[in-house]
């Protein structure tokens, strides 16, 4: 008895199938022909799944079957017919092709009509404001200052910056610059930075980040994990940005 090759669920998927449904075709190419008992017996499958199974391989044509008295008899079609399965799909996928195509630029001037609209995220945890942090760096580094603006608040300050250590040596590597409003005491400049105070007495339970066309805010919740929530909206991260110079340029005089 030849060697019994088995399909990975990636080959199965690209051909439309399952991977279970190439376990009951490759069984009942070694059974010859045989019920839905025998073949489930035999693959180790229970009766409900080799029945799907076996619809499946009807419906792409690599079986067939032939009703005697109270038993329907199954029989493996020509495995040549993989070929043809493999050139159905590859039909179906040019025509899907095409028909994206023609949707793109529908769908691109919908994109157009909704982006008065700000796309929001929430985040949780340290990964959460990690992601944060780095999308502060990634979008920054694309802007002509290279420059983003926070309210720094000590409230929380060490909590951000346990979820990412080394936020500050990658911000200074880049390249990149900020101006930090602090609220409270601490905060010191390390590089790249400019600091003013608007109190260093009473903090606040918010950091704001505001950057490219976004801004971001950083909190905790009552049991003090870390969740965050980004908005990119050119409208919101421009007003913020107005506020912002404002504050700064009064903090300065």
């Amino acid at each position: 008895m030849p060697k019994i090759p088995k399909f990975s669920p990636e080959i199965a998927n690209l051909l439309g199938l399952k991977e279970k449904d190439f376990v009951v075709y490759t069984t009942l190419l070694k059974l010859g022909t045989a019920p839905l008992r025998s073949v489930a017996q035999e693959a180790g499958l229970s009766r409900g799944t080799t029945y799907d199974a076996l619809k499946s391989l009807l419906q792409a044509g690599l079986i067939s079957y032939v009703n005697a008295k109270s038993h329907r008899y199954f029989t493996c079609e020509d495995p040549q017919k993989l070929r043809g399965l493999v050139v159905r799909r590859e039909v179906a996928i040019q025509e899907a092709r095409e028909k994206v195509e023609e949707f793109i630029p529908s769908l691109q001037e919908l994109l157009g009509w909704s982006k008065h609209r700000p796309v929001v995220r929430y985040l949780e945890g340290e990964s959460g404001v990690r992601d944060i942090l780095e999308d502060v760096l990634k979008e920054t580094k694309k802007t002509k200052t290279k420059t983003y603006r926070v309210y720094s608040s000590a409230a929380i300050r060490d909590l951000i910056a346990s979820a990412w250590t080394g936020f500050l040596q990658t911000r200074i590597r880049r390249g990149i610059h900020v101006r930090a409003i602090s609220i409270g005491s601490g905060g010191k400049t390390a590089g790249l930075d400019e600091r003013r105070w608007l109190s260093r007495e009473s903090a606040s339970p918010t950091y704001i980040f505001i950057y490219a066309d976004k801004t971001a805010y950083v909190s905790v919740d009552e049991k003090k994990r870390l969740f965050g929530v980004m908005i990119e909206d050119e409208g919101i991260a421009e007003t913020q940005k107005r506020i912002f110079d404002a504050m700064w340029g009064f903090l300065g005089s």
